[in-house]
């Protein structure tokens, strides 16, 4: 991947400058941001935004805004933890990928192969169609989404839809599925010998430094954790239990750490460059067609779509061919990453409103192309 650094991504770095411009470019971009994610909660689109953006090895801009609970009013700051949601799934590929490096799994083997007691179906399931969503696994039905049972075991969460048919032959279409991943992770316990959460943290989380990541188990104590909203005026948002789904929807972070953990796959220190490529691979069909995901990771024109229909082409955003991303809904929130691996930049948004994606996705492409732009 091709290391492209400005000036002013070298004081962003390395904490150095050989001229006044970058520290100005610096100050500029951080103030561009900064007015951009007030007006997203002076305009009420949300209720509390928290933001990151980092460039190479460096996470330089890093704030909150608005408030973590309209209750209180306690302000949402760099250190407050929003629900991931579906984000969720890329940080589960990651650890999918290092066993894959060390030939603990075969993307293409029956699900049986790591889970032996999952049922079989019509037609045989691999992990790269789990990981494509093209598997025929179903999604939420009913109030799924809102769940309140607890779960002990990532085995235990299987039996939500463990006993129903496929929707479809897998690779014949595509169909978005949480509860593949509940699968996913069911593997990565068979695969990796150890319980997901175990793993997560020990080969994930740590290495990256992400110290402010973890499973949102509402049997713990949680420091720093958001209030979570919906609704306009807001309320707060019904309380759920997300057990049942770690893999596909259940982590908590700051917005910092998803920016390291984008950060993490612009380079080759955590996951090598053949692994890296795999990873950003468009999945096709048995057809040929593309499925608009990698494994885990979606594509540069599932966003370029999303931002067609949210009517932001029209103001000039533009999205790279080579980005890569992930999106994620939660009971009362909101997540978005975008990673740019050519120039080295990921950008992190979370809200603690299920209606805030629309802010999201406007305060994060205009951060990426903002950032993209000083570079140059």
């Amino acid at each position: 991947m091709i290391k492209r650094f400005a000036p002013w991504a070298l004081f962003l770095v390395f904490g150095v400058s050989s001229t006044g411009t970058a520290d100005h470019e610096r100050k500029a971009l951080i103030a561009t941001l900064d007015a951009a994610a007030r007006s997203e909660v002076m305009a009420a689109t949300v209720t509390g935004i928290t933001m990151a953006v980092g460039v190479g090895d460096d996470v330089f801009f890093a704030r909150g805004f608005g408030v973590a609970d309209i209750a209180t009013g306690a302000p949402v700051t760099p250190a407050t933890k929003m629900r991931a949601g579906s984000v969720s799934k890329v940080m589960t590929t990651a650890l999918l990928a290092q066993l894959l490096a060390e030939d603990r799994l075969d993307l293409d083997a029956n699900i049986q192969t790591y889970v032996p007691d999952f049922p079989n179906k019509r037609w045989p399931i691999s992990l790269r169609q789990l990981a494509a969503h093209t598997s025929g696994i179903r999604h939420y039905r009913g109030n799924e989404f809102l769940s309140t049972k607890h779960y002990a075991t990532v085995r235990e969460g299987l039996t939500i839809f463990e006993q129903d048919a496929l929707e479809f032959e897998p690779d014949t279409r595509t169909q978005y599925s949480s509860y593949a991943w509940n699968l996913v992770s069911a593997a990565l316990e068979g695969a990796g010998e150890q319980d997901f959460l175990d793993q997560m943290e020990d080969r994930v989380f740590a290495p990256l430094g992400m110290t402010e990541t973890q499973a949102e188990d509402v049997t713990k104590p949680i420091a720093n954790i958001s209030e979570f909203h919906a609704g306009n005026p807001a309320r707060h948002a019904p309380d759920v239990d997300n057990s049942y789904k770690w893999a596909g929807g259940g982590f908590v972070m700051t917005a910092r750490d998803m920016a390291r953990f984008g950060l993490a796959h612009t380079d080759t220190r955590f996951l090598d460059a053949e692994t890296l490529n795999m990873l950003f691979t468009e999945h096709t069909m048995k057809n040929g067609t593309g499925t608009g995901f990698g494994v885990g990771w979606m594509m540069a024109p599932q966003l370029a779509a999303r931002a067609a229909r949210e009517g932001l082409t029209a103001q000039a955003v533009t999205v790279e061919d080579d980005m890569i991303w992930h999106s994620g809904g939660s009971a009362g929130a909101a997540a978005l990453l975008l990673v740019d691996p050519g120039e080295d930049i990921a950008v992190a948004l979370m809200v603690n409103h299920y209606d805030g994606f629309s802010a999201l996705l406007r305060l994060g492409l205009l951060a990426m192309q903002e950032t993209r732009k000083t570079l140059h």
